[in-house]
């Protein structure tokens, strides 16, 4: 018998926070669960820390990738092992509260229409002070509002795994803003739902893509909205194409300066 759900923490160079994702996803209120770790060819002792906490649990898996594939490639490479029907996504800096997967199930399980579920995020610092959110929210039914940004951050995400099978998975083409196109796609057939309650924190630091790979990220959420507005034959929501742009050829150091004075990660 399968479990109800399947957590999946994909790790790279991730040895000092593994434990503390991996231990939030086995200290959930919903016990019947795998936790698939997929080691994404790290150089660090990430793996070896996953051997250690398999061995004490025996809900965690370890999948291990010998070279170094992306998000993309490792999340589908866990997808295709998961033995649950629903994949719920946490990034190994982050962490979850202990009834997110309880409250994202109460949600995608009685609706075949909803392929994904996020939830509000906590952002805090590497001492883990709170930080201003820089990511956009809004609650309930979130495909209009796809196409001006992205509300439902991978690490957030509890996925129906069969629909997102059927779609291909994670487009390995992206290696900054890999589940935006995912998104994209999956809200041309099916509803995407954000919960209005904070169960997951997210660290952020100057290793984050955001920070590291902000102008990388910003080409690639544009290139995706493009290819969205052909899919669909459609130039609606070229509008939520101004803001990423005016983003884009901002200077970092303009961007980085006001975020300070707000209160945000850099």
């Amino acid at each position: 018998m399968s479990p109800r759900v399947t957590a999946l923490i994909g790790a790279y160079n991730n040895a000092a926070t593994l434990e503390r994702a991996t231990r939030s996803m086995l200290t959930q209120t919903v016990v019947d669960l795998e936790l698939l770790i997929v080691d994404d060819g790290s150089r660090d002792s990430s793996a070896e820390i996953a051997e250690r906490l398999a061995a004490e649990d025996s809900r965690v898996r370890l999948l291990r990738i010998p070279d170094n594939v992306g998000i993309a490639g490792s999340l589908n490479a866990g997808l295709a092992a998961a033995q649950s029907p629903f994949a719920a996504v946490l990034d190994a800096d982050d962490w979850s509260e202990p009834n997110r997967l309880e409250r994202q199930l109460d949600v995608i399980v009685p609706h075949p229409a909803i392929a994904v579920v996020g939830c509000r995020m906590r952002e805090v610092d590497q001492r883990g002070r709170e930080l201003v959110p820089r990511t956009k929210f809004a609650p309930g039914d979130v495909n209009e509002l796809l196409m001006r940004f992205n509300p439902i951050p991978n690490t957030s995400a509890m996925l129906r795994r069969e629909l997102v099978l059927a779609l291909g998975g994670y487009d390995p083409r992206y290696r900054w803003a890999t589940e935006y196109d995912l998104w994209l796609r999956l809200a041309e057939h099916h509803r995407l739902v954000a919960l209005d309650e904070t169960l997951a924190t997210r660290q952020m630091s100057t290793a984050n893509v955001a920070a590291t790979r902000e102008r990388e990220q910003i080409a690639e959420t544009i290139a995706m909205r493009i290819r969205a507005m052909r899919r669909r034959r459609s130039i609606q929501g070229a509008t939520g194409l101004i803001v990423p742009c005016v983003s884009y050829v901002t200077p970092l150091p303009v961007k980085r300066g006001i975020r300070r004075r707000v209160g945000q990660a850099p």
